[in-house]
């Protein structure tokens, strides 16, 4: 898409069609499935309120899955925990300037600047990251995995997680993510997206709603890339969030949804019996 437009992936029109076009892909597909076959979008892809403290769970997870990243990611040669703002600021490239404007209003704040900054990502995962989140989670957490339920819950995820993957292999290419290193980064990538895909399952069958894949996923995207802000001495292959340090994370978090599925919860659903996402 970015070949043939011509466009750059970190410019403003790049964002817009990633966020626009690229991500509400899955959607799309989605919704136009279930229209052909002249079903509900809502119940096929689980567009319904659920169970609201699940779907409040998975909004917050995020944020146990920055400090599971971090301190991992600290278990790494020559990587070290750090609080530099200024230090990440420049090696974003932004003029001296405006990173010691920056630092000061983070060190001006009434709060740490960690509480500030994971409140800033939570809102956002509520808000606009959510906006952007719901184009991918309609397809992966909606209408597929209503369509692989019969499967259990370790192939639906693991397929599922291995599509999510695949799909990101076009970005990567191009420098998302990955930028030092895209052709190892799909792989990476494929990796967390298979690590994760457990947990999103889980939480999104417990909450019967895909809306909390879609606060999830969007304050995800916002929360757990401060890894990069507070660890140093490698590069976002590493300690990125979807790095080698999230793939622990993630695989950390579907360990936790294993004991509660055995030992909390009423029902199990860790199984290869067939799944019943939501009530139609």
């Amino acid at each position: 898409m970015f070949a043939l437009t011509g466009v750059e992936l970190g410019s403003l029109r790049g964002t817009v069609l990633v966020v626009v076009v690229y991500m509400w892909a899955p959607a799309v597909a989605a919704i136009l499935v279930q229209r052909w076959h002249g079903e509900s979008i809502r119940a096929g892809c689980g567009l319904r309120r659920g169970r609201l403290r699940w779907v409040g769970l998975a909004w917050v997870t995020p944020v146990g899955l920055l400090a599971l990243t971090i301190a991992i990611g600290a278990l790494f040669p020559e990587v070290s925990v750090t609080t530099d703002y200024g230090a990440f600021l420049r090696g974003l490239g932004l003029p001296e300037e405006q990173v010691e404007a920056s630092v000061a209003v983070l060190e001006g704040l009434p709060v740490p600047p960690v509480v500030f900054l994971v409140g800033q990502g939570l809102v956002a995962g509520l808000t606009i990251n959510a906006v952007a989140a719901l184009g991918e989670e309609l397809g992966w957490r909606g209408l597929l995995l209503r369509e692989l339920s019969p499967l259990g819950f370790w192939r639906l995820s693991l397929i599922t997680g291995v599509v999510w993957g695949i799909w990101h292999a076009p970005l990567i290419v191009q420098g998302h993510n990955f930028p030092e290193a895209p052709f190892a980064g799909i792989v990476v990538m494929t990796g967390w997206t298979v690590a994760a895909s457990p947990l999103f399952t889980y939480l999104t069958i417990r909450a019967q709603s895909v809306l909390a894949a879609t606060l999830l996923h969007g304050s995800f995207n916002a929360v757990a890339s401060l890894s990069l802000v507070y660890l140093t001495g490698a590069g976002n292959l590493l300690v990125g969030p979807v790095g080698i340090a999230g793939i622990g994370a993630g695989l950390l978090a579907t360990l936790a949804c294993v004991v509660h599925d055995q030992y909390v919860a009423g029902d199990r659903m860790t199984t290869s019996t067939p799944l019943v996402p939501w009530s139609r």
